[in-house]
């Protein structure tokens, strides 16, 4: 009995550092690959599931663009942006909970200012996580040492994204900027489970293991 606790409680810290060290993630878009130039779908460049991201804008003159991102090469932008219009990110949570995410998010300084966050399990019954939150115009650089911490949102989280086969986020613009070539762009969205939860599964399947034993 010993032996199996003591072996619970190493695999516990060790999962616990895993995580710490952001190896356990979900989904992540940093753009490095998939460099934007459309609406999508533009996959995850990282996590166990993956996932899709893409853009939706009223207009047809809208234009997608890849410049610098927080602290990386890439980025995902557009402009020509109307209320309604936004970005949304789709990957899967099966087996996990206590999910969060979060994304880096500017705008230029003529770029919409004001969205609503949204989440949904089936991309058609919508849940608000965040109404009318503000966009900032922190100037985004290739360079990691210039990051902007200010442009990061979140970790935001909700029961209903926990253990899903699929999950939709989306960040839908509130406002119709007056100046069309207004832009704003997002990056390094990521989503993982909290490190607590990780933790209490593998101890508790590892102490069904040593009742099984015993």
């Amino acid at each position: 009995m010993k032996r199996y606790l003591a072996v619970a409680a190493v695999a516990a810290m060790l999962l616990t550092a895993s995580v710490a060290q952001g190896t356990i993630i979900l989904a992540k878009w940093t753009f490095e690959t998939s460099k934007p130039t459309t609406a999508g779908p533009h996959a995850a460049e990282e996590g166990i599931f993956g996932g899709d991201a893409t853009g939706y804008h009223t207009l047809s003159g809208a234009a997608y663009s890849n410049p610098a991102g927080n602290g990386s090469a890439e980025s995902f932008s557009s402009n020509y942006w109307s209320t309604g219009d936004y970005y949304q990110f789709e990957t899967s949570t099966l087996g996990y909970t206590d999910v969060q995410f979060t994304f880096d998010q500017t705008r230029s300084s003529t770029g919409p200012a004001t969205f609503d966050l949204l989440v949904s399990t089936d991309g058609t019954n919508w849940t608000t996580l965040a109404t009318d939150y503000a966009v900032g115009t922190a100037s985004w650089s290739s360079n990691p040492a210039y990051y902007k911490p200010e442009s990061v949102l979140g970790p935001f989280a909700d029961a209903s994204l926990d253990n899903q086969t699929k999950i939709y986020i989306r960040m839908v613009s509130k406002v119709t900027p007056t100046n069309t070539g207004g832009t704003n762009r997002i990056d390094n969205v990521t989503v993982t489970p909290e490190p607590v939860t990780i933790t209490l599964l593998g101890l508790g399947s590892l102490l069904f293991l040593r009742r099984r034993h015993a």
